[in-house]
């Protein structure tokens, strides 16, 4: 099978970390999958962990089109030079944004039936309203939640699968929590370290996480650490700048990190203080590794998280008292088993695949 995944661009952020772990998936489970990626804008030269990763598992198989429109033409000949049985595209093509967006005949070239390979779409954003903006519909939907495929796409006709990141638990860091607190300068004992991850926009709500830690700080100072890791992309710095600029003593600010599972090993409770999320990534990297976690239970997770989190409340004060109590009780899943997330995460992808190639 020859799967060709299209992406709108490979800077760092929840969609690229989806497309490398649908690659990693697809390539353990099965040697003769051909994987090629197609990034179809090239925003940025800088914060690419996950672009580089992925160039260097699919190695020739990876083309760059800059967002350059005479180049996205060639999409289609690529498919047929290269014999593509499935195009996988990591977003909705009417959702493109600004300089890549994904041109309206290029997409009817793309999608016509007439072509011997099918069309999967996923949709990483929870605001996207097919029944309004849909234009070409696909072969198949790969939904990452099922909000998805009960509401947002639940009157469009094509074969609707839940492909959701997966629990891998092979992401846990090789180092213990002692070697990680020794590398970073910390005492063993005495002090408990609390990690919140991700991109700083206002959705990822840094704000809450920086004022629950000069909470914590005015009352008990440094026995309660902060680590934030992620990049602070100059996009949103009208978000993140004025934060910047009066930090809390006990937080540190790493950047983008290409050993997250390092700071997911020293943290006594991952902080997700996201509240404009559609499908988050960084709760089942926390699931992966086994880590205490606080999060807001947003209304389309379903029941998703329920075993898994202790749900913030948005109410300062029970949120600080309630972080300290989760760092001092057991870990909530302990007894769970989290193995085979991958397996299951490949084998979603290619029944779905030979659903709409065979039928079956």
């Amino acid at each position: 099978m020859r799967i060709l995944f299209i992406a709108p661009h490979l800077s760092t952020g929840g969609m690229p970390a989806f497309l490398l772990k649908r690659i990693q998936a697809l390539q353990q489970y099965d040697d003769n999958i051909e994987i090629h990626v197609i990034e179809w804008s090239n925003l940025s030269p800088t914060y690419i962990v996950q672009k580089t990763q992925i160039q260097n598992l699919v190695g020739d198989n990876f083309v760059s089109y800059s967002g350059e429109i005479e180049k996205q033409w060639l999409v289609v000949d690529y498919c047929k030079k290269n014999k593509i049985d499935i195009v996988h595209i990591e977003e909705i093509p009417e959702g493109f944004e600004g300089t890549n967006k994904f041109n309206i005949e290029i997409q009817k070239e793309l999608y016509d039936k007439s072509n011997p390979w099918k069309i999967v779409e996923t949709c990483h954003n929870i605001y996207f309203n097919p029944d309004e903006y849909k234009v070409y519909e696909p072969d198949g939907y790969a939904c990452v939640t099922p909000h998805h495929i009960n509401h947002t796409f639940a009157n469009r006709t094509p074969p609707k699968s839940l492909v959701t990141f997966p629990i891998d638990t092979s992401i846990q860091s090789k180092l213990t929590r002692e070697e990680m607190l020794d590398k970073i300068g910390y005492r063993h004992t005495g002090e408990f370290h609390i990690i919140n991850v991700g991109l700083w926009t206002p959705g990822k709500n840094q704000g809450y996480a920086l004022n629950i830690a000069r909470q914590l700080y005015d009352k008990y100072g440094f026995t309660y650490i902060f680590h934030f890791v992620g990049n602070q992309a100059p996009n949103f710095q009208d978000y993140w700048k004025p934060l910047m600029e009066d930090l809390p003593p006990n937080v540190l600010v790493w950047g983008e990190k290409d050993n997250v599972g390092d700071y997911f090993q020293l943290a006594d409770l991952m902080l997700f203080t996201s509240t404009w999320e559609c499908n988050p990534i960084v709760l089942k990297e926390a699931i992966s590794n086994k880590s205490k976690i606080m999060a807001f239970d947003l209304d389309h997770y379903g029941e998703e998280y329920v075993p898994y989190i202790t749900p913030l409340t948005g109410n300062q004060d029970k949120d600080c008292s309630n972080i300290l109590d989760t760092i001092h009780s057991p870990l909530k899943y302990q007894n769970q088993n989290l193995e085979n997330g991958m397996k299951e995460f490949a084998e979603n992808h290619i029944n779905l695949y030979n659903l709409l190639l065979n039928g079956k």
